[in-house]
Parts: structure tokens; sequence; C-alpha cells
């Protein structure tokens, strides 16, 4: 039990809401919530463009605007909301992923207004009798992106609210290691009240059946652990038989995700993998939006970078830019540009710092590094020795988002290799970047099979989506500092 449930408890509020009314209470409210943005968005919209003097000076109401009474848009909306709602619910997925973080909430919310927009703008000229002035539908986005947002804060802190109540069954975890800690917290982030059983080994099957019998399980969760096919389907028998759920999480670096796919050309069933990599089209997408959005930060943050400069000159002898060889597309060596945060002879101490802070796997970053200069170690915790990157960028050498370039000089591409063996080159498929994956998931908190897997995720199910949530979440990663040194 949750501290907030113990706490509950005392005062003589035992947790009693079952699960299924705690989504339906959530769902219920967020729909309604947000059709009431919708509608507030469309009657801002209204007033914005009718009634703000600052804008009709500018941008005069036409006389056949002028002719349409606002009763007609007051009765459009309606028909806007349901609009709005539905793209919400199908197209952004918006209620069937009640985990996601805020900003993936976010991105989902300005995908919806987009094509609801859209839509709302093409039905405008298809139903052309009536005069509807497309500056005014336009401003329902901005107005409901922002209402929108509002009210997802607000259903998540219902969310958590009822999750004190939530009188959750418990869920039976088999496995070990890192991944099963990890598993544990994210159950009990989502429900509070669950209890998690562990085990190290899937018990035989008379055994689970009387372990199944024992307590009310919602399900089974099975790490994978080398066990035979036969076993494994067994047990999931077993708990459909009980009524209790079952799961199997996989070794992601063994079942390589998303290049297993089916193929009939031989006329029986059978997996082929098919190397994913950017086509042409995705490479030219991803290249134009780093140059803009690259040229963008110099630009505004060149004061910031400026005075960054300054401080690294006054505070140590050496250059303030420090060229590293590192490893990038298809293995092509190039030099990458970060703010020197280092002594000028780091490089010939390297030795010294082999497995410094406990950390000794493949990625090579250790705490209290004695080579760390007194400006380099804020420059490193608010990442900004990383910003002169985004000239690597310019020249097509890196990507704002991708895995983290390996330097030659560290042996950190032969101790990936020794680790993972020949899936360590999938890394070199994409190229790298200044942010990523596991660089918002924890940074240098995050093991290294938990990195190398993340950049696999992110290599295999790469979109323009995935990169703006990734650039969306590191300014948190860098405020917050975690992981980070």
């Amino acid at each position: 039990m949750s501290p907030e449930q113990a706490a509950s408890a005392k005062a003589g509020l035992p947790p009693w809401l079952p699960p299924w009314l705690r989504h339906a209470l959530r769902e219920i409210v967020h729909v309604t919530l947000d059709a009431a943005a919708v509608a507030a968005a469309y009657w801002l919209a209204y007033k914005t463009r009718f009634d703000w003097a600052f804008l009709t000076r500018r941008l005069p109401v036409s006389p056949a605007e002028i002719l349409q009474h606002a009763e007609i848009y007051h009765r459009s909306v309606w028909a806007a909301v349901l609009l709005w709602l539905a793209v919400f619910a199908y197209s952004s997925r918006l209620y069937s992923r009640p985990w996601s973080s805020f900003s993936d909430r976010f991105l989902a919310i300005l995908k919806g207004a987009v094509v609801s927009t859209g839509f709302t703008l093409a039905a405008a000229d298809i139903y052309d009798r009536l005069a509807y002035s497309r500056l005014m539908l336009a401003l329902a986005l901005p107005w409901a992106v922002l209402l929108s947002s509002a009210v997802e804060w607000g259903v998540m802190f219902l969310d958590r609210s009822l999750a004190r109540l939530e009188s959750a069954r418990p869920a039976l975890l088999i496995g070990r290691g890192a991944l099963t800690e990890l598993i544990r917290a994210r159950i009990t982030s989502r429900h509070p009240g669950a209890e998690v059983i562990a085990r190290t080994d899937l018990p035989p099957g008379a055994e689970l059946e009387s372990l199944l019998r024992e307590r009310p399980y919602l399900e089974l969760i099975l790490l994978r652990s080398g066990l035979p096919h036969g076993r494994v389907l067994a047990a999931a028998e077993i708990c459909d038989a009980a009524g209790v759920g079952f799961k199997m999480i996989p070794d992601v670096l063994e079942v390589r995700l998303g290049e297993v796919q089916m193929d009939e050309s031989l006329g029986l069933p059978a997996y082929r993998i098919e190397h994913l990599s950017l086509s042409r089209a995705n490479y030219l997408a991803k290249r134009a939006f780093d140059v803009a959005f690259s040229l963008t930060v110099l630009l505004v943050l060149s004061p910031i970078l400026i005075l960054c400069a300054l401080l690294i000159k006054l505070d140590s002898s050496g250059p303030v830019f420090y060229r590293q060889k590192r490893y990038g597309h298809k293995g092509r060596i190039f030099s990458v540009f970060k703010f020197r945060t280092m002594a000028a002879d780091a490089e010939s101490r390297v030795k010294e710092i082999q497995g410094a802070g406990g950390q000794a796997g493949a990625f090579l970053k250790a705490r209290s590094d004695p080579r760390v200069t007194s400006v380099g170690r804020w420059l490193r915790r608010l990442s900004l020795d990383e910003f002169p990157q985004f000239l690597n960028v310019l020249s097509g050498e890196m990507s704002v988002v991708g895995p983290r370039p390996l330097a030659l000089s560290s042996g950190e591409t032969e101790k990936l290799q020794e680790a993972f063996g020949e899936t360590a080159r999938k890394r070199l498929n994409a190229l790298p970047g200044i942010t990523g994956l596991w660089q918002v998931s924890g940074r240098s908190n995050v093991s290294d099979e938990q990195r190398f897997a993340m950049d696999l995720f992110y290599i295999e199910h790469w979109s323009l989506g995935l990169d703006l949530r990734i650039i969306l979440k590191t300014p948190a990663a860098v405020l917050f500092g975690t992981g980070a040194y």
C-alpha cells in the first residue's frame, strides 16, 4: 500500500475504487472538458476576429462576414466540437493512451488541432452558402491547443487523485535484474495501491496453479529468461484458465523490434528480418528540419554561447572549442565540436578514469572526473557544452536527434561490440545526434543495456513526431539535471 493510501486507511478511507470505474470517470471528465474547451475556443476565436479592435483595424471584416449573424457560428460550433472529439479519439488517440507523458499528450493535441482545423476549413469551402470567416476558423486552433492542454493538466491531476482510492489487484512479476525493478516502478506509479509480487523463477505447472488460486492476481508478467516454448505456453494456458492476464517481455536486443516481418513468398509462413533505415524522402525531411532547427537555436542563443566562450577562457588555459574524432553514419569518422569542459591534457589521461564512479561499461562517462574544470562542470550539468554540435548538424555530420556519437579514443565502440556482438553495428545506421531517447530517459543514470536498447528502438521507430517528442523532453532533462555529470 502506498503512503497516500496508508494515510487514507488511517483516516477511515481505505481504497475502494475499482480500476474500471477510475478509468471510466477519467475518460468521461476528459471528453466532457475537451468538448467545453473546443466550444470555448470557437467562442474566443469569434470574439478575437470580430470584437478585437486591434485585429479588425488591420484586417477589416468583409461585408459578407458582417452579414453572418453570430447565431450561425454558434450553431455550427456543435458540429465542430463533435468533429474535434472524433479526431482526438481516432487520429490522435488522446483517450486511449492514459499513461503517456504530458509532452506526448501535447503533441497529440497539436496534431488533432491541425487536422480538425483543416477539416473545418475544407468544409467551409465546400459549404459556401454561408460565408464563414476563414480567419475565425483558423484562430480556433491556438485557442483550442491552449485550453485542451489545460484540460490535460486537470485530467492528469484528477487521475492521480483517483489513483489514491483505487483498489487494484496484485500483479505477479517473474524475472530478475534491473528491468524487474523498472517494471515494478512503472506499475506502482500508475497504480499506487497495486502490490507487485516478484519471483525469480517461473513455478512448474501444478505449483503455478496453486499460486494463482491463493490470491486474485490481475496478471502475470514474465521476463524472457530462456525458458522452453512449451513451458511458457503451458503457463499462459494456466493463467487463461485462472482468469489471470499473461504478458511476456522479450529481450529487446534479441528480438530486434521493428525488423521482424511476415513473409509468405516460400508458400509457407516465415519470418523475414528486414533491416530498417531512413528512406530518401524521410532523410530529406529530417535533414530539412535539422537545418532549420539548428539555425534557429544558434541565432537565438548566440549571446549565451558567447558568454560561455568567455568563461571558458577565463577559467583555464586552452582553446574554447574541443574537437574529438567520433564515429558517424556508417562508421565514417568526423570531428565533433564541443565547448571545452576538461583540462587541455584530458585525452592523455583517459586511463585514469576507466571504470571511475562505478561505471565500467561500454559508454565511458564517470562521476567526479578529475579532468573536468569548474566552468566545465556547470556547462555539462546544463548541457551547454553540446551546443557547438549544431555546427556539425549544419555540416551534415550529425542530426539534432540520434544515437550519441562514440569516440575513437575511449574504446566505447569496441566494448559495445564485446557486449552486444554484431548488433552493435546497427547504431551506425543513423546519423549521430545531439540529444536522443536515452538522454531524456535518465541520462547517465541509465544502464549500458538500456541505452543500447533505446538507441535501437529509436532507429527502428524513427519519425519526425518521435524527434519532436524527444526535443520537447530535452529541456526538462537539462534543467532538472537528472543523471548529468
